[in-house]
């Protein structure tokens, strides 16, 4: 399955959800910016779901998520509380969540694990589904194989992993790593491209990460993208990608033009998808 995050198009809700469902993708991620505060939002969200035909097939919502040992502990609860209802509300079945990237002595990494468990399972008796991000510049989970790690001690059914092609590349990770992750623990595979010349520092990649991400073939490395998934497919793999790319460039650009570049990024890897 592949499914496109809402934030590519710079449309109105309902333009994006009608281009998408004519296109023939109907399946959407959405991200913290697409949810609004107010009750309306989510019940306007749902019905043009409805209306088109569309799944919402993840949420990227809850940022900075785990491990605070004083009173915002109680708020990051609540806040992945009321996460599960709206996603409930919607039918989305898989929230992901990033874990924090600023060190601090009120984060501890044993009640970032204790967090991770009780929102897995506080998720259950919705059926959502958990999906860990690990992010290079975090101290807590920077890494891959520290998010494999939190996975099998969370030792939960609903709980996996994302996996990012552009820290992928961007961190020069050798595909070898993709076969120390058990695929039944991969939730959710998010392809973007860049330019090579975005990441030199930790800086450039954050920068990268949160306005320069690019759709798969606009970069430099469509091949290597198609190639990760392909070795995903050999290793059984057989579950959800999204195009995740935010680039001011499509500010600009129209939806048809949009959809046509992911069409054929498609082809390049239908084979695998």
């Amino acid at each position: 399955m592949l499914s496109i995050a809402a934030n590519l198009f710079h449309s109105t809700l309902e333009d994006k959800f009608a281009a998408l469902a004519q296109a023939g993708f109907l399946n959407i991620d959405l991200t913290h910016s697409d949810f609004g505060a107010d009750k309306r939002d989510i019940e306007h969200i749902a019905e043009l779901a409805k209306r088109n035909g569309i799944e919402i097939s993840s949420a990227s919502s809850l940022r900075e998520f785990g491990g605070n040992t004083n009173h915002i502990h109680e708020y990051d609860m609540d806040l992945a509380r009321n996460y599960l209802k709206t996603l409930a509300q919607l039918n989305c079945r898989l929230l992901v969540v990033m874990p924090p990237t600023i060190r601090s002595k009120n984060i501890d990494t044993n009640q970032i694990l204790a967090d991770l468990r009780a929102l897995a399972n506080l998720a259950i008796p919705y059926r959502i589904k958990i999906a860990l991000k690990a992010l290079p510049w975090s101290p807590y989970i920077g890494s891959y194989q520290a998010a494999a790690s939190l996975c099998r001690d969370v030792n939960s059914p609903n709980f996996g992993l994302v996996i990012d092609t552009f820290h992928f590349l961007s961190e020069s990770e050798a595909i070898d790593v993709l076969e120390e992750i058990p695929t039944s623990d991969i939730f959710l595979v998010q392809c973007s491209d860049f330019n090579s010349s975005m990441t030199y520092s930790l800086e450039d990649q954050i920068e990268t990460y949160h306005h320069k991400r690019l759709i798969p073939g606009d970069g430099y490395y469509e091949s290597s993208i198609v190639t990760l998934i392909e070795h995903l497919h050999q290793q059984g793999y057989r579950g959800h990608y999204s195009i995740l790319a935010n680039n001011a460039i499509y500010k600009t650009q129209q939806t048809d033009e949009l959809i046509s570049r992911i069409n054929s990024f498609q082809e390049a890897c239908q084979a695998f998808l």
